[in-house]
């Protein structure tokens, strides 16, 4: 089935023998068999109980609590650590010639993410600005073997950003979304709205991918090792901002699948919609079942999972 998403005031699920019961406002919306149920997902205001909770965790199922944000405020993962690899990231932690090879690798491969999403907008939109906007980009690149601190590199991950997200306004139908710049927390408009909650949604399936890697979320390379946050879930989730994110985005504006209506603004920020998050979710969900040609007929899930993995074996190497 895939995920449910338990996000509108006075939802609620329970469990009944092998099935999970969603209800609204105390009205039965499904009965879902458990084990069809690949992960769940819960709002504020919505209700889980307690034995279902049980039952998924049992199965292995992950559950996430989110704001209305998207950000994760907490989670039941089935992790598969072990001390060997544990050991093995902190090792190659300690080490700041390899710690800044991995680093290169990720900002490498991100850069060549953003290069290829613009190239694919390129018979629509102003080619010649785009084609300005990647060669700026792979000279960026090119800079990178030369960088010899984490700092810098992170400087210039900044810069690639900056030149990328200037020519996202030429992606987008602009007689409906404005586009300034990139405007992360608070979001400003709704694009950068979408970009905040599907950057979040993002992180929880690195997170699903990360754990069934067996490696240990908080010890990464790129993203600084502070003990705010799980530095190495960042690392990874560099890998799919563009070829998954930022694609869904486009689409749902371009599409038009998100109206201006679903989007709620303040003085201080921008941010869906409970009609907003529903239509997202839903939306994200096919997008995230969907297989394509250039994924080897994978989906975005699958790609995922697939190239946490890869990364895990290549720290074993």
């Amino acid at each position: 089935m895939g995920v449910l998403y338990l996000l509108s005031a006075g939802s609620s699920a329970h469990k009944a023998g092998p099935r999970i019961v969603v209800e609204k406002n105390s009205e039965v919306l499904g009965r879902l068999p458990v084990r069809s149920i690949d992960g769940l997902v819960v709002g504020r205001n919505a209700q889980l109980s307690t034995q279902t909770i049980f039952e998924l965790m049992e199965l292995h199922i992950p559950i996430f609590y989110i704001d209305s944000r998207g950000k994760i405020i907490g989670h039941f993962i089935c992790e598969k650590q072990s001390a060997t690899r544990l050991l093995r990231q902190l090792e190659i932690f300690r080490d700041m010639n390899r710690q800044l090879e991995l680093s290169r690798e990720i900002i490498s491969e991100k850069i060549s993410n953003q290069r290829t999403l613009l190239k694919r907008y390129e018979k629509n939109v102003d080619a010649e600005k785009i084609e300005l906007t990647n060669k700026k980009l792979k000279q960026t690149a090119e800079k990178l073997s030369a960088i010899k601190t984490p700092e810098e590199l992170r400087g210039m991950e900044g810069i690639a950003s900056k030149i990328y997200f200037a020519t996202f306004t030429e992606l987008l139908d602009q007689t409906r979304w404005k586009w300034k710049e990139r405007s992360q927390h608070p979001a400003k408009d709704p694009v950068n709205a979408l970009l905040n909650y599907g950057y979040a949604f993002l992180e929880r399936e690195v997170r699903i991918a990360v754990a069934l890697a067996g490696m240990d979320a908080r010890i990464g390379f790129f993203h600084s090792n502070d003990g705010r946050k799980d530095s190495l879930i960042f690392d990874m989730m560099e890998f799919f901002r563009q070829p998954v994110i930022d694609r869904f985005v486009l689409n749902l504006l371009n599409k038009r699948m998100l109206q201006p209506e679903n989007f709620s603004s303040t003085a201080e920020e921008c941010r869906l919609t409970d009609e907003g998050r529903i239509i997202f979710c839903n939306r994200y969900e096919e997008y995230m079942a969907k297989v394509y040609r250039e994924y080897g007929g994978k989906n975005s899930r699958d790609v995922i999972n697939e190239r946490v993995k890869k990364f895990s074996e290549y720290l074993n190497r």
